[in-house]
C-alpha cells in the first residue's frame, strides 16, 4: 500500500493514538520534573525526599498497571481510553490542589498510572493489533504524539507557570483535557473500526503463535531482552528528574533548556517515521542492537559537555533513541509473541519499565545527596547503552531463530 493511501485510509485511527501518546505527556517525567524546583520548596523536600516521593508513587502505578494493563485485552480500546483521560484529568487537579506531601505522593501515582502507563499502552496495542503488514509505519505515525507532546508542552508549561504559578499550571491542564482532548479523541474513535483485512487486524494472523503471559514469563530469551527494552525508559527519567538540577550545575537556564525540547521532538518526529519504515522494510528485531547507541552518545555528552551547543546536540541524540525506542520495542513483542494477548504481555514489560522509572529517581538522588555527582551518573548510564548493544547483537541469531519456532 501506497505510504500516502495508507495515511488517507487509515488517518482518523492514527489521528487518535497519536492523540492518547501526546496526552502522555502530562504523566512523563521531563514534563513533572518542570515542576520540581517549586514542588521540593513548598513542601520543604531535598533531592532524596523528592525522588523518594516520586519513587513510592512510580511504584504503586506499576504495581496497578500490571493489573490495569490487561483491560486492553478485554475492554474496547475507545472507552478504555476516555476513561484513561477522564482519570488523568482529575489526578492533574489533584496535583494543584494537594496541600502536603500524601496528596503529592497520591497525585504523582494516578498521573503517573494514567499518564505514563496507560495512554501509551492503549495507543500502542491498538497499533500493533490493528495493523500487520504495515505495523511499524503505524507505530511510528502513532508514536508522532509522544514528540509533539515534548516538542511544544514543556514551553507551554514554563510560561503557564511563569505567569500563574505551578498549581494553576496543573489546574488549567485539568481543563484542557476535558474540553479538549477528550472529545476530540471522541470524535476520531466514534466510527467503529472495521475488521477483516490484512491491514486492520492482526488476530487472524494463523502464521504467529500468540503467547499467553505464562509461556512469555517460561522464555529465557525474554529476560535476556528485558534489560535492554528498559534502559530509553529509565535512562531519561533519571536524566529529565533532574533537569533542573543538571541546568543548575551547568549554569544554563530553564527557559534556555525548554527550548531545546522541540530539537528533541524533531529527532524524534523524524526517527519514528524512519524506524516505522525500517521495521516494515526488515524486521524490529534486527534493529535492536543499534537503537541505543544515540542514547549513549547523549549521556557522554551531558556528563562532560558544558557548553549550550553541547546540551542541544545531546538532546537531538536522546531524541533519536526516544523516536525509535517505543516504535521497535512494540513491534518486536508482536514479532516474537504475537498479538493476541499483545496488551497482557505489553502491560507487564510497561510495569517492568514504571518499576524502573520508579527505581531510578530515588536512587540517583540518593546518591547525590551522598556525594556522588550528577556527572558520573550519567556517564555510567551512557557506557552502559554501549554495553546491552552488545548484547542484542549477540543475542540477535537467537531472537530470529525464535519467531521461526514460533510460527
Amino acid at each position: 500500500m501506497h505510504y500516502l493511501t495508507f495515511l488517507k485510509t487509515n488517518a482518523r485511527w492514527l489521528a487518535a493514538g497519536a492523540l492518547l501518546t501526546g496526552a502522555s505527556t502530562f504523566g512523563q517525567t521531563y514534563f513533572i520534573a518542570l515542576f520540581g524546583l517549586e514542588i521540593r520548596q513548598a513542601y520543604s523536600l531535598t533531592h532524596g525526599d523528592f525522588g523518594f516521593v516520586y519513587m513510592l508513587a512510580t511504584l504503586a502505578s506499576a504495581i496497578v498497571f500490571s493489573w490495569a494493563g490487561q483491560l486492553a485485552d478485554h475492554m474496547s480500546l475507545k472507552n478504555l481510553g476516555l476513561i484513561t483521560l477522564a482519570g488523568l484529568s482529575a489526578s492533574c487537579l489533584l496535583m494543584g490542589l494537594s496541600n502536603s506531601w500524601i496528596m503529592l505522593a497520591v497525585s504523582l501515582f494516578a498521573i503517573r498510572l494514567c499518564g505514563q502507563g496507560m495512554l501509551g499502552h492503549i495507543a500502542m496495542t491498538a497499533m500493533a493489533r490493528w495493523f500487520n503488514a504495515h505495523r511499524g509505519r503505524a507505530l511510528g505515525i502513532a508514536s508522532l504524539g509522544h514528540a509533539g507532546g515534548e516538542a511544544a508542552l514543556p514551553a507551554i508549561a514554563v510560561a503557564v507557570m511563569a505567569v500563574f504559578g505551578w498549581r494553576q499550571t496543573w489546574m488549567i491542564t485539568a481543563v484542557f483535557i476535558i474540553i479538549v482532548i477528550i472529545p476530540v479523541f471522541y470524535s476520531l474513535t466514534r466510527q467503529k473500526r472495521r475488521h477483516g483485512t490484512q491491514e486492520i487486524h492482526n488476530d487472524n494472523d494463523d502464521t504467529t503463535r500468540h503467547w499467553t503471559r505464562r509461556q512469555v514469563l517460561r522464555d529465557s530469551l525474554f529476560y535476556a531482552i528485558l534489560p535492554g527494552t528498559l534502559a530509553p525508559a529509565f535512562i531519561l527519567t533519571v536524566t529529565f528528574f533532574h533537569q533542573a538540577h543538571l541546568v543548575e550545575l551547568k549554569g544554563w537556564s530553564l527557559g534556555l533548556w525548554a527550548s531545546f525540547y522541540p530539537f528533541f521532538a524533531g529527532a524524534a518526529t523524524i526517527m519514528s517515521l524512519i524506524s516505522g519504515w525500517a521495521i516494515d522494510r526488515w524486521s524490529a528485531r534486527q534493529l535492536l542492537p543499534f537503537y541505543l547507541l544515540p542514547l549513549a552518545a547523549s549521556m557522554l555528552i551531558f556528563a562532560w559537555g558544558d557548553s549550550p551547543w553541547s546540551a542541544l546536540v545531546a538532546m537531538l541524540a536522546a531524541g533519536t533513541t526516544v523516536g525509535s525506542s517505543q516504535t521497535i520495542t512494540s513491534a518486536m513483542w508482536a514479532e516474537l509473541y504475537g498479538t493476541r494477548y499483545l496488551g497482557t504481555v505489553k502491560s507487564m514489560t510497561a510495569a517492568i519499565m514504571v518499576l524502573a522509572t520508579a527505581i531510578g529517581p530515588g536512587l540517583t538522588g540518593m546518591l547525590m545527596d551522598n556525594g556522588i555527582s550528577l556527572s558520573a551518573i550519567l556517564a555510567s548510564m551512557g557506557y552502559y547503552s554501549i554495553a546491552i548493544s552488545a548484547v542484542f547483537l549477540l543475542l540477535m541469531s537467537r531472537m530470529m531463530a525464535t519467531r521461526i519456532a514460533a510460527d
